[in-house]
């Protein structure tokens, strides 16, 4: 399985995300998977480069962006990335998404009821963002999608047990799905350490301890492998590429064009 190993990726690709340890996760992924978490929790990041991994199992991939609340890190602003590694992106109508309940359109329902390959749900943060998914609840199978919340130890609203805790249940109860799984996200972005990756760990373990919500990965930039070790931790590991960066970043670091959809 290119790009999956126990003790580590068979296939690095310069430039892509990859995993350790990852491959009795990938083996036990259903359909869909579907991203919520706080607000700046990393989660698009997170299911941007989720999807892109998934593209070296072979198998179809789509995703589709449903964040309405974050103007600058939304999937679809690494549009032309996704596509050009033969990423399907759904995006739905701006009109859909301005009403006081967000709709999903057509195009993104029919590929959450059946479809080729998998599906990636990008739900925006915390339960405003997660309300676009009301309108799916009723008709979800449940024993096709997985719903991750993705935390982040270093932001103001999910930096205890209890606050994460509440969060949850927010999100469970306005988006009408299960979470059901975590993904640590822990990070400073540019100051991000080993230590606050294993902080975002500990706390996860406390989370998962009271939901019986298990963890699924832990998401960690590639840069940091030079001081942190993925074998280290009995958790599967995504390695990521960013690629959902600020206006004035994407000039200086990627080129004008580079996200221009």
């Amino acid at each position: 399985m290119s790009g999956f190993s126990k003790a580590g990726p068979l296939a690095e690709v310069a430039g892509r995300p990859f995993w350790f340890n990852a491959e009795n996760f990938i083996a036990g992924l259903r359909r869909v998977s579907i991203f919520a978490g706080g607000y700046g929790s990393g989660k698009s990041e997170i299911a941007v480069n989720f999807a892109l991994s998934l593209t070296e199992l072979g198998t179809p991939v789509t995703i589709a962006d449903l964040d309405i609340v974050n103007p600058y890190f939304r999937s679809r602003e690494a549009r032309q990335a996704l596509e050009q590694r033969g990423v399907r992106v759904l995006m739905p109508p701006v009109t859909m998404m301005e009403t006081d309940l967000p709709m999903i359109g057509a195009e993104i329902r029919g590929a959450m009821v059946s479809g080729a390959g998998f599906l990636i749900l990008d739900l925006g943060g915390d339960p405003v963002g997660a309300r676009v998914m009301a309108s799916l609840s009723q008709g979800a199978n449940h024993d096709e999608y997985n719903s991750f919340f993705v935390l982040n130890s270093r932001r103001p609203f999910t930096r205890t047990v209890s606050q994460i805790q509440s969060l949850l249940g927010d999100i469970e109860s306005t988006s009408g799905l299960t979470v059901t799984h975590l993904v640590v996200n822990s990070h400073l972005i540019e100051e991000t350490t080993a230590a606050i990756i294993q902080e975002g760990i500990k706390l996860a373990e406390a989370v998962s301890a009271i939901t019986a919500k298990p963890i699924a990965f832990i998401a960690i930039e590639r840069r940091v492998l030079d001081e942190f070790d993925p074998n280290s931790i009995d958790y599967p590991v995504l390695v990521l590429e960013r690629q959902l960066l600020k206006p004035w970043e994407r000039n200086d670091r990627l080129g004008p064009r580079c996200f221009k959809i």
